[in-house]
């Protein structure tokens, strides 16, 4: 059995929970790479680097209230709610050209495409970066609208993108629209659940 110690002793009694849980929410977030995947698992199968022509880049945000976010247990078997896909596919080379950039202003001396044309992945591990997440407006089990964040793509420092929401019934709107529609319930219930993105379907 656990032992209560002086802490317990000290501690207000209170008939709350384990307080208000505040969830993160569309925008831009400073952040850091915490992986790269040259193979991964999706409902299709296992897929690899070289025939996807994209590796995939795992994320954590590394400033502020939400450092950290999502190295919990929660995403462990859920990569594809933090991640990005770095494609050298032709109709993908002019945002792999614009993220490299990113890349490298962001971690001065850091050649981004030296590392990448090398296979040099191990070298991208614990780059900075600025990303901007999206949402999608998703109905819980239990009948609350939330927003699920999710990253778009890595952006330059003098980039100030708007971040959107997916909605559930179709089409997207401006994050800060949704919220004025919405009111401060939706901001209150914006959350990092089950996400509605799927890695079988990669936009490249």
């Amino acid at each position: 059995m656990p032992k209560l110690n002086e802490t317990f002793d000290n501690a207000q009694e209170s008939t709350a929970g384990g307080g208000e849980f505040k969830r993160m929410e569309p925008g831009v977030y400073e952040c850091i790479i915490v992986g790269i995947d040259t193979e991964w698992e999706t409902r299709a199968g296992l897929q690899k680097a070289e025939e996807r022509q994209c590796v995939r880049v795992r994320l954590d945000v590394a400033e502020g209230e939400f450092a950290g976010e999502f190295s919990r247990d929660f995403y462990v078997d859920k990569p594809w709610m933090r991640s990005i896909f770095m494609s050298w596919s032709e109709r993908a080379l002019g945002m792999l050209k614009h993220t490299l950039k990113a890349l490298d202003e962001a971690n001065p001396g850091f050649d981004s495409r030296a590392a990448f044309e090398a296979d040099q992945w191990m070298l991208f591990i614990g780059k900075r970066c600025r990303v901007l997440w999206n949402g999608s407006e998703r109905t819980s089990d239990r009948g609350y609208v939330n927003v699920n964040v999710r990253p778009d793509r890595i952006i330059c420092a003098d980039e100030n993108p708007e971040p959107k929401v997916e909605l559930e019934r179709g089409g997207t709107v401006k994050w800060s629209d949704y919220q004025q529609v919405n009111g401060q319930q939706s901001t209150a219930q914006a959350a990092t659940g089950a996400a509605a993105y799927s890695e079988d379907s990669i936009p490249f």
